[in-house]
């Protein structure tokens, strides 16, 4: 279905509803979830490419070293991701967990959710081996949004690398407010290979990670979760003074004693169509899990709309044959 730039907002969209009742329909399982793909070499192949694009685009990240890519001064902080839409928790385990410290999973199907604490739980995910069952701390039914949001999460700057942690949200991202993730959601269980630990109620992330799941918004309500998103993402901040000879890491951090973090960033990974032959962008409905399907065209309209940046975009290649072109971009 092809749209002017006008027609976006009266489009009636997907049905949210009969989106989640489909999912809720699918076995909790990797070939549930990637459609019949699970069992080949689709999995490897997206969650490798998922990790390099993470690690070229924030090099904090980088556990090791080499000529290429020098090991980097670690941040002063725990790092942290949330991953919406999450499905069984196939891209935390997978691509999150390895390289964050603490990982939010938000999925509205409750079989989904279900699953991805009970994975998680069974020392089946990297870095949560042990695993101890917490009971949640950070209350599920707070229904404001605090006035300020501590820049730093200070609570992070303990514990870094130490431990592992996950917490498991049963939520919708049209009503998921990602700096409070546990408002207008349900706690599902928290996972750590630590005893003790929390959650905050306030978060900021380093990586906001959506990938197979913004389909199922309408243009308004996806532009709405996006800059809730990006309000909710680390900014850019000084630490630790380093050793003489310093070399500047930041504009306009010349003579600065302090090395700069870069600020958080969005990863979007979908399913991308042609646009229209006339040069209109386009959206495709599918009718039986009742997602859209845009065009390239229409993404951009979606990131104008939200003020986001476009920091770098890639194509996913070594897909099978026959299905949509997937595209990844990182935004700001």
């Amino acid at each position: 279905m092809a749209l002017s730039r006008g027609d976006i907002a009266s489009s009636p969209g997907p049905d949210y509803d009969k989106g989640v009742q489909y999912w809720q329909g699918v076995e909790a399982s990797v070939d549930g979830v990637l459609g019949g793909y699970g069992n080949g070499p689709v999995p490897h192949i997206d969650q490798l490419s998922s990790r390099l694009f993470l690690l070229s685009i924030l090099p904090q990240l980088h556990v090791f070293s080499s000529p290429l890519t020098p090991l980097p001064r670690p941040p002063p902080y725990r790092l942290v991701a949330l991953d919406v839409g999450a499905g069984i928790g196939r891209v935390s385990r997978n691509v999150l967990l390895p390289l964050f410290d603490d990982v939010v999973l938000v999925e509205p199907a409750n079989n989904f959710i279900r699953e991805a604490h009970r994975s998680a739980l069974s020392d089946d995910w990297p870095g949560l081996s042990p695993c101890i069952n917490l009971s949640p701390s950070t209350p599920a039914h707070d229904s404001t949004i605090p006035e300020q949001v501590p820049p730093l999460n200070k609570r992070l700057l303990t514990g870094k690398g130490v431990y592992k942690q996950v917490l498991f949200v049963k939520n919708g991202l049209q009503t998921l407010e990602p700096v409070a993730p546990c408002m207008n959601g349900q706690v599902v269980g928290q996972a750590s290979s630590q005893n003790g630990t929390t959650f905050p109620e306030r978060m900021l992330y380093d990586v906001i990670w959506c990938q197979w799941c913004l389909g199922h918004m309408s243009h308004v309500d996806l532009v709405a979760f996006l800059k809730r998103a990006r309000a909710a993402l680390r900014p850019s901040m000084a630490f630790d003074p380093l050793p003489t000879p310093f070399t500047p890491t930041h504009p306009g951090a010349s003579g600065h004693p302090h090395r700069f973090t870069d600020s958080g960033i969005i990863v979007v990974k979908e399913n991308v169509c042609e646009d229209d032959p006339s040069g209109d962008s386009r959206e495709i409905l599918d009718e039986q899990d009742s997602s859209l399907t845009r065009s390239v065209g229409r993404w951009r309209e979606v990131f104008e709309d939200a003020g986001l940046v476009v920091l770098k975009e890639e194509v996913q290649h070594g897909m099978p044959t026959g299905l949509f072109t997937v595209k990844t971009w990182a935004l700001r």
